[in-house]
């Protein structure tokens, strides 16, 4: 996690020193790299600093990352339909989200057809 948020820290300096903005190219590896080094250290003290570290040694921890997951998923998909209602409202059909709806709709389907597949090779 920290080399993740270190390297993302890096790209963002870059990228906001490149277009001129020097608040941001400290300000934004700063926030990156200090979550990561509060998840990073925090991981062995607390169970969400370990999920949020990446550490899933055991069930309990993949089943909440699984079901932290599956509600992220949920909002966002919520996010996008009114996304896709206001583009219906507004005349854009076509926009970035009616195109993210039908990825993610897409993706959905593709899952769905290839776990199935996966569960009934297996028993």
């Amino acid at each position: 996690m920290l080399a993740l948020t270190s390297v993302a820290g890096a790209v963002m300096a870059v990228v906001m020193a490149a277009r001129g903005d020097v608040t941001m190219a400290i300000l934004l590896p700063a926030i990156s790299i200090g979550y990561g080094l509060t998840v990073t250290f925090s991981a062995s003290r607390s169970d969400v600093a370990a999920q949020l570290s990446g550490h899933e040694e055991d069930e309990r921890r993949q089943l909440i990352n699984l079901r932290a997951t599956a509600m992220t998923g949920n909002v966002l998909v919520a996010a996008l339909v009114c996304g896709v209602a206001y583009e219906l409202v507004h005349g854009e059909l076509g926009g970035p989200f009616t195109m993210l709806s039908a990825l993610g709709g897409i993706t959905y389907v593709i899952a769905s057809a290839a776990y199935t597949r996966v569960g009934s090779t297996s028993q």
